[in-house]
């Protein structure tokens, strides 16, 4: 029967890795693809955010009435921000106000009347700023006027501290993680680890699933249409032989498109984690021991043996690969929703999550990149993805043992 398997396995990979156009989808594409894409989104978010810090702002300012010898410093600081000062009058309030909705001014500041007298009198006074959220450069100049009008509140606080002879640590009452040491106790490596783990699970699981998609649905639909899968079935092969054949090249092949996919983000980790605020040096520093690597590969390939006869159950069933392709499509939806899921749960998963399918495959992936997994849940994750798989295969045997079902006379 092993043998019958090879013999089947030899006749998948070499009708797969002989398809110079099916070797360039598994293997080139995401190669080259993912490291260009993230070159280019990075390369765009930095020329976006060069754009709005380079960009004047216009901020448009309605003084009040009876503040005109008291409105220096606050003109003085806003004019630290880049801008241009465009001062209003009470009638123009609105106009102002509908230019920021039609993105063609940014800010409109509007001071209280007679400020004069709560300056005097130190009690607090509100200052109405009116941005739009849906504009980057409102947003920018939002932001940067909030930092210059603090630290002129700030000023005007250590003034009034200094006139009444007292010390300006009366405003500090203790401060945190001022001298210089090294606070963060997290593992070597597990910082960058949790940047990669919050994506790289994620891509895994939809390369496998997808590189399954382009070569399981041709394996036994597709030689449905082509009507050489009724000549396979005469000849004197076990049924089980056929299936586990199928099964282990449909495997091989995605486990082949996802480790492509893995390196092209590993070449373009670099421009992606820079936009989650990553050091290149910190980025050139993680690296995965062998134990981590052996951990990856014991719960990586049960979990590409579940995923290619998930593939090959569907693909078993369908008439054509145009069916095939239908019927998978829902499946595939449900696979990416739990790898979206794994993304956002937190240090401690909902239980649940641990003892289902592919979920809990993912979510160990996640602890390895973080290099913080126990043996307990690798065993617990591989063993469910075996258990599964092995459901799947049999179903699928069953399938091949009746022609009804197989050709869906």
């Amino acid at each position: 029967m092993l043998s019958d398997s090879i013999i089947i396995l030899k006749k998948e990979l070499r009708r797969i890795f002989t398809d110079r156009r099916m070797v360039a989808m598994l293997v080139l594409l995401p190669l080259l693809m993912l490291p260009a894409m993230y070159s280019v989104m990075a390369k765009m978010g930095a020329s976006r955010d060069s754009d709005i810090t380079s960009f004047r702002s216009t901020i448009c300012i309605y003084e009040g009435v009876g503040n005109e010898d008291v409105m220096g410093p606050f003109v003085e600081a806003i004019s630290t921000v880049n801008t241009r000062l465009e001062i209003v009058q009470f009638n123009g309030i609105d106009a102002a106000k509908q230019a920021i909705t039609e993105k063609e001014k940014e800010l409109l500041l509007v001071m209280p009347d007679n400020i004069r007298e709560n300056l005097a009198g130190c009690s607090t006074f509100d200052i109405s700023v009116y941005f739009n959220s849906t504009a980057d450069y409102s947003q920018h100049a939002y932001s940067m006027l909030n930092e210059v009008l603090t630290a002129l509140n700030g000023d005007i606080v250590r003034e009034r501290i200094l006139e009444r002879d007292l010390s300006e640590e009366i405003l500090t009452v203790f401060t945190i993680n001022e001298v210089p040491m090294q606070y963060d106790l997290a593992k070597e490596g597990s910082v960058i680890g949790k940047i990669i783990s919050i994506l790289l699970p994620f891509f895994i699981i939809i390369y496998l699933f997808v590189n399954s998609m382009k070569v399981g649905l041709d394996t036994v639909a597709g030689e449905k249409e082509r009507g050489t899968l009724a000549v396979i079935l005469v000849n004197q092969v076990s049924r089980l032989s056929i299936v586990m054949g199928k099964m282990m090249s449909v495997m091989i092949a995605a486990i082949v498109g996802a480790a492509s996919s893995v390196i092209g983000l590993i070449i373009g980790s670099k421009y992606f984690m820079g936009m989650f605020g990553a050091s290149g040096e910190a980025i050139a520093s993680y690296s995965m021991s062998s134990i981590h690597i052996l951990q990856f590969a014991i719960v990586i390939i049960p979990l590409a043996v579940l995923v290619a006869s998930m593939v090959l159950i569907v693909s078993t069933f369908a008439r054509n690969t145009k069916e095939g392709q239908g019927m998978i499509m829902p499946v595939y939806f449900v696979v990416m929703i739990m790898g979206m899921a794994t993304m956002q749960t937190g240090d401690v998963a909902p239980k649940w999550m641990l003892s289902t399918p592919i979920i809990n495959s993912l979510l160990v992936l996640k602890n390895i990149f973080m290099q913080s997994e126990s043996w307990n849940s690798i065993i617990t994750a591989s063993l469910t993805s075996v258990v599964f798989a092995a459901l799947l295969i049999y179903l699928t045997l069953r399938m091949f043992s009746s022609e009804k079902i197989l050709f869906r006379i």
